[in-house]
């Protein structure tokens, strides 16, 4: 086990018991956990960095001259810098329990996360409305995203994505215009697909968790399923804000 690993069970880090999904479980499997996830996907490592660098970067479909500008890997930290950050929060906020569920979900998110939407049809079928090119860019735009919401969970803080989003406000109006909403609506397809499992989860523990005879693992379990439905729903609320609709109008 890695050093990270131990401070994360010895903090409460790790997500509920294997067991207790097992027997609840959705469709499609819980993802792991972030210290596991960088052996796990290819396309972006623990640092955020795209393993594919060689391919050609996508371009808008109706700016198709130029390589779409999106947020990068280096404008967000890396998974291995959130779970390093995560520790610190668990490690700052011992005895607070109003955080546990809260962190125990950004525990659940990692590269293998964007891998599995990168791998979703619909998710898929979104990317390539609005950009010509490879998945390379999808998978960067996803996870890129994903890691902005674990940073914005563990902070407890929204204003990252608005500074993420400013990038794109020194681009002429047009190409700001179609760049915020190709950027957004990929990665709004990727957290609805993925926040389908938690609401899920959700859904079928309820109501278990509201009575009397209801285990302190299943109350748990539902209070971390719930968080990720509340930051994801949150985060798809930021993103639509820092679109800029005004621009548009």
């Amino acid at each position: 086990m890695s050093s990270a690993a131990a401070h994360a069970n010895a903090f409460a880090f790790t997500s509920s018991s294997p067991s207790s999904r097992a027997r609840i479980a959705p469709a499609r499997a819980a993802s792991p956990a972030m210290r596991r996830s960088a052996a796990v996907v290819p396309r972006a490592s623990a640092t955020g960095e795209s393993a594919q660098t060689k391919a050609p970067p996508a371009a808008l479909r109706q700016f198709p001259d130029a390589p779409a500008p999106i947020i990068e890997h280096d404008d967000v930290q890396g998974w291995t810098a959130l779970e390093t950050k995560l520790i610190a929060a668990c490690a700052s906020n011992i005895g607070d329990e109003s955080v546990n569920a809260r962190f125990k979900a950004v525990a659940l998110l990692g590269a293998s996360t964007t891998y599995e939407a990168v791998n979703e049809l619909s998710v898929v079928e979104v990317y390539t409305q609005v950009y010509e090119g490879d998945l390379t860019t999808c998978s960067t735009i996803i996870d890129v995203h994903l890691r902005m919401l674990a940073e914005c969970m563990i902070d407890g803080d929204w204003s990252r994505v608005a500074n993420a989003y400013n990038k794109f406000h020194n681009l002429p109006p047009a190409l700001k215009r179609q760049s915020l909403l190709a950027t957004a609506a990929v990665a709004e397809a990727a957290i609805l697909f993925t926040m389908e499992e938690y609401e899920y989860m959700v859904s079928i523990l309820k109501e278990e968790y509201e009575k009397p005879d209801a285990s302190d693992e299943l109350k748990e379990e539902y209070q971390i399923n719930l968080e990720m439905v509340a930051a994801m729903t949150k985060m798809i609320e930021e993103m639509t804000k820092n679109k800029d609709e005004r621009d548009r109008a």
